[in-house]
């Protein structure tokens, strides 16, 4: 099975290769039913992306978290918590202490 292999300053991170699983089928697959979306809606969303993937996500969705200042990017790749651990545990320091 090939995994995808996260780098870090160009390095493969050793201690992850062994964690890394096929992503479960089942949650594309399967469809979530929400029973109160507007309830949902209500509940302040917060959102930590990485800069690279802004052009590809729906402004739409973005929006209840840019408008409250709940939105944050961190110019990093896809796993943000790997290649840049400090900036996203500040982030959710920032968004804990309200």
């Amino acid at each position: 099975m090939d995994v995808a292999v996260v780098l870090v300053e160009g390095r493969p991170v050793a201690w992850l290769e062994p964690k890394i699983t096929p992503h479960p089928w089942k949650c594309f697959a399967q469809p979530l039913c929400l029973e109160n979306e507007p309830g949902l809606r209500k509940i302040p969303q917060t959102q930590i992306v990485c800069t690279s993937t802004l052009p590809y996500r729906d402004p739409a969705d973005m929006e209840p978290a840019r408008a409250a200042g709940r939105l944050w990017d961190i110019d990093t790749g896809h796993d943000l918590m790997i290649t840049e651990p400090e900036a996203v545990a500040e982030l959710l320091r920032h968004v804990a202490a309200g």
